[in-house]
């Protein structure tokens, strides 16, 4: 029994005619007379009474008939609160995120939740971690998609919400040419004399701080924002870098192999949350629907 064949007995007995139903539904009025013919053998009830004169219901399938047209409007009206749902979601939404999900996780949910939510108008900003909390605070932005710093976590409940959507790792980016390409792991005291290219923020250089504490200061080359530049430099066997797994998926360097990477062991914390924070009562409605998007992306990631 399926929500088709509800629609096959509605239309037939409104027509009182399997070819006229047949026309109105777009199907062949082979497919409508077997479906109904299964039906009928399924429930033991024989619902129309099939003549030269037309199709009419028996009395059992009186009953039948009435509990499907039941059926197809409660359906109905489950289809038009959806799309009362959908049209319901207005507004403006600004979010900023770091340059990781800016490419990463950002584009997908973005897209699907367009195709879902047309009215809403969307603002994207990239902006390192400390920027987004400060505009947050500062009520300039409704979402930020940040590291979830233990700072962060520590107040989530005082100022703001943060959840985390992605789990991510530290690896070593290093040329499939590198002498470290062949390791399964590295650990910092490993890196220490190789030329090294850092992305920039604060995050960043808060780790770089903590390894030169316990190995020494490290060779940097330069501090970046521009990933693509880091990348090219490691392709290019100039210099090494750390990026997290996050920042890397369907990365084209990793993917054709011109980047090795390489998981780093020895830090910590060693689990880098990925998240969204928001203050819970701006846009409660719009910021949280958009977060639906952006777990169910973040899952297929």
């Amino acid at each position: 029994m399926n929500l088709e064949q509800m629609e096959y007995i509605s239309e037939v007995s409104r027509t009182s005619s399997i070819s006229l139903a047949a026309q109105n539904l777009h199907v062949s009025q082979a497919a409508i007379s077997q479906s109904i013919s299964l039906l009928e053998k399924e429930i033991g009830i024989v619902i129309f009474k099939r003549s030269r004169f037309g199709t009419t219901p028996t009395d059992e399938g009186k009953f039948v008939i009435k509990t499907a047209n039941e059926i197809l409007n409660k359906v109905n009206e489950i289809r038009d609160e959806g799309k009362f749902l959908n049209s319901s979601y207005t507004g403006d939404l600004t979010i900023a995120s770091i340059p990781s999900l800016f490419i990463t996780l950002l584009p997908q949910t973005l897209s699907k939740f367009k195709k879902d939510f047309p009215k809403v108008r969307i603002s994207i900003k990239e902006m390192g971690g400390r920027e987004i909390i400060d505009e947050i605070s500062k009520n300039r932005i409704d979402l930020g998609l940040t590291i979830l710093t233990d700072e962060i976590k520590n107040n989530s409940n005082k100022y703001f919400k943060a959840q985390t959507l992605l789990d991510g790792r530290m690896n070593v980016c290093v040329s499939k040419d590198s002498p470290l390409a062949s390791k399964d792991t590295l650990t910092i005291k490993e890196l220490k004399d190789y030329p090294l290219v850092i992305y920039g923020g604060k995050n960043w250089s808060k780790y770089i701080e903590d390894f030169e504490q316990n190995v020494g200061l490290f060779n940097i080359l330069f501090t970046t924002n521009n990933s693509e530049a880091i990348k090219r430099m490691v392709s290019e066997g100039l210099a090494i870098s750390l990026l997290t797994d996050v920042m890397l998926i369907n990365d084209i360097y990793v993917n054709n192999g011109d980047i090795v990477t390489i998981p780093l062991i020895d830090y910590k914390p060693n689990i880098i949350s990925f998240g969204a924070v928001r203050f819970t009562n701006k846009k409660e409605k719009l910021t949280k629907k958009f977060l639906e998007y952006l777990q169910v992306c973040a899952k297929n990631l």
